[in-house]
């Protein structure tokens, strides 16, 4: 049957990648080592840049082709240049696992580089005798894409150094670390995505890396493991694998320590380590059922068989007093009813506890070197890792490394994607599923279970499956006459998208350029994405020049971009709709129509601006306002955007409550054909009126004019004929005049409508009211203290009898007063006027001198005032109480004489009487 008219064309071909078992072909590590595992026996290589002593990955194409290695930090391309930004990723070549390579589901050009940081300070060996705070920079992910640097690879510049949370950022003890030393990766449990997992304190995190990406909400697994951040310098050390079969995950923690404290003699404290055995559940990315396998140790490298059978842990020995005793190789049985009890110490040796990785081969290697050195020319190995306890075959320092040396690291690899997995292709509804073994091995037969009740024993099989959905799929190998364990994985067989069986127009306002009627623009192909697919989001849909062009593009990879200028009016490109994670895929096309704009010119609209230069416009109103007063047809849409060119291409639509300063809104109008019109029109955040918002005004009491005038407070380059005026007084003048104290508030308006308020409070200042003046003279210091109400609201200063003064002051109080009649000064500090009021202080000369120089010849009291005090008596004595004389304020003083008789040089005592009721006595002298 022909049916071209519609332009649909179901294209049955394969789009999810395959993988053989080569990716981990090639090793680089330690200092400038390398291995080769494409064929038989491993191969030295010599040609590799790393110089690291823990952290290291790398990662082959799927028919054993180096990619690109690094050792958390440096990314080094196959040529074994360092790519051109390939600097700076966060990882630390001292930090255990410090990197893993994961590749993007369904492109074969994309891989991620997920980074673990180490617990110590920038260029410090990892020293546990280290006590400063260890920065983190904790999990990060980095994409390389090996399209840049003439297909040598780069760095993204966009996606590198992507931080992912695992830690409490509440917490500062958890910011300080961030995360462990430790991660790997599985296949996920759908066949194409997969799991990153790492690990802190108590808590397991797993990151689902799909065709989309890195998904950046981790599930979490809670677990009765808690390694403390109190001695992390410790703690974080030792390695973190899944199983290749993807049920199992295991841990090793070289410590845990409560803290950094050192133990006796200063020696670090030792034996405090574990290592517990968990399950993974590869659909949920869920660890659970976790228990301890191994306590009081100090483990570091971990690994299992290649079927998931045997786990090995190397371990460091140490003596009470930290002196090295060598390491372990132990063996525990994953099959055995009692997992703990069958370990088996499968070698002792001087070596340290260095890495185990599994290599294709299926044997598993181990780096190392004996305690006193710092590397080693020779990886040992385990031949026969699947044996029980010696006859797994281990052999000690048995694989050469030629000028290469290995120090405690080895690359880790996703053994699930290489070793134990069975992969499949053409999961489209109606095709020939084809299902093929990933295997170095010598496999006698197999049996597929197809998950609908069919079966194959062929190698590479194929099966049709009758409906969609998903089948849980099984394949059980038998080698060397022993049935394994069967490989389980869920696939999902998609039905064929259905899409828009006509030729979808997508129309283009002809307005871009001065040939406005040329039937060419810019098109944004994403606004066709929803008609063709019929509204399915989930399909992602690709846009081509040709059906072959569409057809022959497997990885979706050389699309047109979304952002296309039509090259002839009316072209017809060709949408390819995929399933994601599926081989399904369908044709149709769409035409691209630049059609003549109408052009739409509304008015400008205005809202108040908030205070930050902003107004809060609401433009869902303003399309309806627009569609109204240009008389727009019915079914014409219009949409707002900030910028033309996003008004062009229907993209970045603005908010239909949109918070924005003064600028230039610009229109797109659809109908039902498509583009009707493009314009713009201006929003203006009209200014409120500025002014001072708060005032405090005084009213003094006892004024002349007992009126203040309040104004509206109006700032430059406002003027008062631009407003309206409302006072709480109910007056709408500019001003107004009040003369009693309280809270005013007018409230102005623009010609906008734009309100603001200003409040005026106005308080009555009152003059002082003198109450006493309190004087202590006669004394040491004499002293005058000011009894006032409310005291803090005025200044005070004295006037003194000789013409001098004070300095006004706060403080009602007085020191060091002379003698003499004064006049006593206080000021409101408002301004509101002063009160004055005299006083007199009394001072009694300590001596005087009768020789008739014309100085000091007599002795009277200072300060007394004759008219004030004129009825006070002073009465002078000698040292035995003798009355020698009485004097009046008025009078000149004594001068010394008693009965005619000139009294010697003495001490003489005064006192004196006021009519105020004071009264004084004190001393003086005599001198001639």
């Amino acid at each position: 049957m022909k049916n071209c008219t519609l332009f649909i064309f179901i294209l049955l071909l394969s789009t999810a990648p395959t993988f053989s078992q080569k990716e981990a072909a090639n090793w680089y590590f330690g200092v400038r080592a390398g291995l080769y595992f494409n064929s038989g026996s491993p191969i030295t290589l010599t040609d590799g840049q790393l110089n690291t002593a823990e952290g290291c990955t790398t990662i082959s194409d799927k028919n054993g082709n180096l990619l690109f290695y690094t050792d958390g930090s440096i990314v080094y391309d196959k040529s074994h240049q360092i790519m051109p930004n390939g600097y700076g990723l966060l990882g630390h070549n001292s930090s255990t696992q410090s990197a893993i390579i994961v590749p993007k589901p369904n492109n074969p050009n994309l891989y991620y580089i997920f980074t673990v940081d180490q617990p110590l300070p920038a260029n410090v060996d990892d020293d546990p005798l280290n006590n400063e705070d260890p920065p983190n920079n904790g999990l990060n992910y980095s994409l390389v894409d090996l399209r840049l640097n003439n297909g040598l690879g780069d760095v993204s510049t966009r996606e590198k150094n992507i931080p992912l949370i695992t830690y409490d950022a509440n917490n500062a003890e958890d910011v300080k670390f961030k995360c462990s030393e430790k991660i790997t990766a599985v296949q996920h449990g759908d066949g194409v995505s997969f799991w990153v997992i790492t690990h802190f304190k108590s808590t397991f995190f797993s990151f689902k890396i799909s065709n989309q990406g890195v998904d950046k909400k981790p599930i979490q697994s809670n677990t009765p493991l808690n390694v403390p951040t109190g001695g992390y310098l410790s703690n974080a050390i030792g390695y973190l694998k899944t199983s290749p079969n993807g049920k199992k995950i295991a841990i090793a923690n070289s410590a845990l320590k409560p803290n950094d404290d050192l133990g006796p003699k200063n020696n670090v404290i030792r034996n405090t380590g574990n290592l517990w055995l968990f399950d993974f559940d590869a659909l949920t990315g869920k660890v659970s059922n976790g228990f301890s396998i191994l306590n009081g140790s100090n483990p570091y490298g971990l690994e299992f068989s290649a079927r998931s059978k045997k786990l090995y842990v190397t371990t460091n020995l140490f003596s009470n007093d930290d002196v090295s005793l060598g390491s372990l190789l132990i063996q525990y049985d994953l099959k055995s009813s009692n997992i703990i009890g069958s370990k088996t110490t499968i070698n002792s040796s001087t070596n340290v506890a260095g890495a185990l990785q599994l290599a294709l081969d299926e044997k598993i290697y181990r780096s190392g070197y004996p305690f006193g050195a710092d590397s080693s020319n020779k990886l040992s190995v385990i031949n026969n890792p699947e044996l029980d306890g010696s006859s797994c075959n281990f052999l000690q320092n048995h694989v050469d490394l030629g000028t290469g040396k290995t120090k405690l690291g080895l690359p880790p690899f996703i053994t699930s994607l290489f070793l134990y997995a069975f992969n499949y292709e053409f999961n489209c509804l109606g095709q020939a599923t084809h299902f093929h073994i990933n295997s170095v091995e010598k496999i006698d037969a197999v049996l597929w279970d197809f998950g609908d009740g069919s079966s194959s024993k062929d190698r590479d099989a194929y099966h049709t499956y009758a409906k969609t959905g998903d089948y849980k799929v099984s394949l059980i190998k038998t080698v060397n006459g022993e049935d394994r364990e069967p490989l389980e994985k869920i696939i999902t067989i998609y039905d064929v998208p259905k899409i828009l069986a006509t030729t979808y127009k997508l129309i283009q306002c002809d307005t871009q350029d001065s040939l406005s009627t040329d039937g060419l623009a810019m098109f944004n192909l994403a606004l066709a994405n929803e008609p063709i697919s019929l509204g399915q989001k989930e399909y992602e849909v690709y846009y081509y020049h040709s059906k072959s062009d569409a057809g022959n593009d497997i990885t979706n990879s050389s699309s047109i971009p979304l952002k296309y200028r039509n090259s002839i009016p009316n072209e017809i490109l060709f949408a390819k709709v995929t399933q994601p994670n599926s081989s399904c895929y369908s044709i149709g096309s769409v035409v691209l129509n630049a059609n003549k704009s109408v052009l739409l010119l509304p008015e400008a609209m205005h809202e108040c601006d908030l205070g930050n230069g902003k107004g809060l416009f609401n433009l869902k109103q303003k399309k309806n306002l627009i569609k109204t007063d240009l008389n727009l047809p019915p079914d014409v849409r219009l949409f707002f955007y900030a910028k033309e060119a996003d008004a062009s291409l229907g993209i970045n639509e603005l908010a239909e409550q949109y918070s924005s300063i003064s600028k230039t809104i610009y229109i797109r109008a659809e109908n039902d054909e498509g583009c009707y019109g493009m314009g713009h029109f201006e929003i203006i955040a009209e200014p409120t009126p500025k002014v001072n918002n708060l005032e405090n005004r005084i009213l003094c009491e006892g004024a002349t004019n007992p009126f203040l005038q309040l104004d509206a407070g109006l700032l430059a380059p406002s003027t008062e004929s631009d407003f309206t005026y409302l006072w709480s007084t109910g007056q709408t003048s500019p001003t107004i005049l009040v003369n009693k104290e309280g809270e005013y508030s007018v409230v102005l308006k623009n010609k906008s409508g734009c309100i603001t308020t200003r409040k005026c409070i106005v308080t009555l200042s009152y003059l002082a009211k003198i109450n006493n003046i309190i004087i202590k003279d006669l004394q040491p210091v004499n002293q005058v203290i000011i009894e006032v109400a409310n005291s803090e609201d005025y200044r005070y200063k004295i006037h003194f009898q000789n013409g001098t003064e004070t300095s006004f002051q706060s403080s009602p109080i007085f020191e060091n007063v002379p003698g003499g009649f004064h006049e006593l000064v206080v000021e409101n500090k408002n301004g509101c006027g002063q009160r004055s009021k005299s006083f007199s202080v009394l001072d009694a000369p300590k001596f005087f001198t009768p020789n008739g120089d014309g100085y000091n010849d007599y002795w009277n009291l200072k300060g007394i005032s004759s008219i004030i005090y004129k009825n006070a008596v002073i009465s002078i004595f000698d040292r035995y109480g003798k009355l020698l004389r009485q004097l009046s304020p008025s009078s000149q003083g004594w001068d010394g004489i008693y009965n005619k008789a000139t009294m010697p040089s003495d001490d003489y005592w005064f006192t004196i009487k006021l009519e105020d009721g004071r009264e004084a006595k004190g001393h003086f002298s005599l001198k001639r």
